[in-house]
């Protein structure tokens, strides 16, 4: 009997060591698998942080561009109040003498310059714009520059912070032409 009681304590233990060898093995997997999990989300991490130091560098890019986008001077910037009168026409709806009185509106963007212009009945020009050495040119946006036969260009003089003097040239197809003296001044802001 006793003899019995040790075998079987023995294949109890035996037993019990067998089940233990398992439960062990089945730990070291979740180990590794948890290892490999963690693995993968620090390299999800590290590629986060390339991702946000491309993000971050672009930014920096992005802002030098911007600083070299094109500006008006402050001087210009704003709106302005026109007035105009022909001078000379060969056109049958400008008569020498007619005045306009328009809003100019010096924007840009990071296409370029421009001039918008309205008048009290909302009718509206764009003009894309630029300047060198005090002068200011436009030219209609929609006009054809090459083919010349339809368009309106304006060539202004900044002759002071608070005045600007020059022409705006009409041309139409058939030779029609009328151009007339611009003064812009500044709106009270």
């Amino acid at each position: 009997m006793k003899k019995i009681i040790h075998i079987s304590i023995l294949t109890l233990l035996i037993s019990s060591c067998n089940n233990g060898g398992g439960d062990i093995q089945q730990r070291e997997e979740r180990l590794v698998q948890k290892e490999q999990e963690f693995a993968n989300k620090e390299a999800e991490y590290k590629a986060l942080l390339a991702m946000r130091d491309s993000l971050m560098a672009s930014k920096v890019s992005q802002s030098d561009s911007v600083s070299r986008t094109q500006a008006w001077p402050d001087s210009l910037a704003g709106q302005w109040s026109s007035r105009l009168v022909c001078r000379s026409s060969t056109c049958g709806n400008y008569v020498i003498g007619d005045q306009r009185n328009e809003q100019w509106q010096f924007v840009a963007d990071s296409t370029g310059l421009y001039v918008k212009t309205s008048t009290k009945n909302k009718t509206m020009q764009l003009f894309k714009g630029s300047l060198q050495d005090n002068r200011l040119r436009l030219v209609g946006v929609g006009d054809s520059v090459g083919d010349k036969s339809a368009g309106i260009q304006v060539n202004i003089d900044l002759v002071g912070t608070k005045l600007m003097r020059g022409t705006q040239t009409i041309y139409t197809k058939g030779d029609c032409q009328a151009t007339f003296s611009v003064e812009l001044i500044p709106n009270e802001k």
